[in-house]
C-alpha cells in the first residue's frame, strides 16, 4: 500500500476509538452534573447519553462502512488485509455494544429521578 492508498482507506479503527471514548464523556459527565439535572426541565443526563449513544453507532457504521469498501479488496491486495479486516470487525462490535451499554444508561436516566438524592 501505498501513501495514495493510506489516503483512501477509511478509518478502520473508528469503532474501536469513539465506542469507548463516547462511554467514557458519559459516564463521567453524568457523575459530575448529577447535582445540578434536579433543576433541569429536561435532565441533561438524558440529552448527552443520547447523542454519546449516536457518536458511539457512528464509530459503528464507519467501521462496518470499512468492512464492506474493501471486502474485495482483500483477496486482491498481496498482503492480505487481514489485520485490517480482523481491526474494521472490532470496530464495529466494539462500537455496537458501547452504544448498547450508554442506551442502558439512558433508560435508567429516565426511570430514575435525578432529585432522589
Amino acid at each position: 500500500m501505498n501513501a495514495i492508498d493510506a489516503y483512501r482507506n477509511p478509518l478502520y479503527w473508528a469503532g474501536v476509538a469513539l465506542g469507548p471514548a463516547a462511554f467514557a464523556v458519559n459516564q463521567q459527565t453524568v457523575y459530575a452534573i448529577t447535582a445540578q439535572a434536579c433543576n433541569a426541565a429536561v435532565s441533561p443526563a438524558v440529552v448527552l447519553s443520547v447523542l454519546m449513544a449516536l457518536v458511539a453507532a457512528l464509530g459503528a457504521l464507519v467501521s462496518f462502512r470499512a468492512i464492506r469498501r474493501d471486502a474485495a479488496a482483500e483477496w486482491a491486495e498481496a498482503q492480505g488485509g487481514r489485520a485490517r479486516n480482523f481491526m474494521a470487525w472490532l470496530g464495529f462490535g466494539s462500537g455496537v455494544i458501547f452504544a448498547l451499554v450508554i442506551v442502558d444508561q439512558l433508560a435508567a436516566a429516565l426511570m430514575i429521578n435525578p432529585c432522589l438524592r
